[in-house]
């Protein structure tokens, strides 16, 4: 058996971890930042005062062992209403968090073992902090929806205050034979995690090999123009330490989705490192073929982490 680490949020992880769920003979332990501000996350963080639910949502559905009418339920989506926007997964998982006295850790445990996931999902912290940015025009920033909506070059993010590692995340670390970090949004999504100082440390220490997952595409508002190196250097820099892996996508999209994300400013990230502990693949997975959006082919991706496992 063995152990392996993924860390990020929630959309570019879970997508990694649909892959790595069959696979057997693998411990897989997801740890998830807790920064996220916006949309049904916000909200509920803000009137109950627990971490964002969203992003743990995702991540054990994604490890759920089979679709079922549940997973689809907790994947809900009101639309009208005073529940408009808010997500069912968002709210059983509060609610469980109440019934068990204010444990958000118990309550992510009960919808694991209730849906039966194959691996562990953890919070980075559970403590309620947030993201602060500073731009390159020395505007200063709070909250991560906030960060984001500037659509500013970022010089430096930060937590708002003291966040202490949730013990099981850094136990986990600990004992991983591999370590992930990302596919995701890199100053919102990967790099909160590092900046809980247990968990930086607990990655710094482990002798587990460390694979960065590189985004396929820039992000508005966080990494327009953003190379492959820029990225590297980026997340190296947060960590204080040099990855083992870099794992990247290396075909072309088609036109029509190339001028699509195009139109939203994004573009795909360009690969302009030529280093020893890059592995290239052809990556690319599409959904919904009417409004193109691209995501990491979990299996491919999952295959490329395997072979990294066997190097180790």
């Amino acid at each position: 058996m063995k152990n392996i680490v993924v860390i990020g949020g929630g959309t570019g992880l879970s997508q990694i971890l649909r892959g790595l769920k069959w696979i057997n003979d693998l411990d897989i332990v997801s740890v998830v930042t807790v920064t996220d501000d916006g949309g049904s996350s916000g909200i509920i963080r803000n009137d109950f005062e627990i971490p964002p639910p969203g992003d743990i949502r995702n991540n054990i559905l994604a490890l759920a062992e089979k679709e079922s009418l549940l997973t689809k339920l907790l994947d809900y989506r009101f639309n009208e209403g005073f529940l408009q926007n808010h997500n069912l997964g968002n709210i059983i998982l509060l609610a469980l968090t109440r019934l068990n006295n204010n444990n958000f850790p118990l309550s992510i445990k009960m919808l694991s073992d209730a849906l039966k996931i194959r691996g562990r999902v953890f919070p980075a912290s559970t403590d309620l902090i947030k993201l602060a940015a500073e731009f390159e025009d020395g505007e200063v920033v709070f909250g991560e929806t906030s960060i984001v909506s500037k659509n500013k070059k970022i010089k430096r993010v930060w937590l708002d205050g003291t966040a202490e590692a949730f013990e099981e995340s850094v136990l986990a670390i600990q004992n991983a034979n591999l370590i992930i970090l990302g596919p995701g949004s890199l100053y919102t999504s990967i790099i909160p995690n590092i900046l809980v100082e247990g968990i930086r440390k607990a990655v710094n220490v482990s002798k587990a090999k460390k694979i960065y997952i590189s985004n396929i595409m820039t992000q508005p508002g966080e990494t327009i123009g953003y190379t492959l190196k820029d990225h590297v250097e980026v997340l190296e820099g947060y960590l204080g330490k040099e990855l083992d892996y870099i794992i990247v996508n290396d075909s072309k999209l088609p036109l029509n989705i190339q001028e699509r994300y195009s139109q939203m400013g994004a573009e795909q990230v360009e690969i302009d490192m030529d280093d020893e502990r890059i592995i290239k693949s052809d990556l690319i997975y599409i959904i919904n073929k009417e409004k193109p959006i691209v995501r990491h082919d979990p299996k491919k991706t999952s295959e490329l982490i395997l072979k990294c496992l066997q190097l180790e």
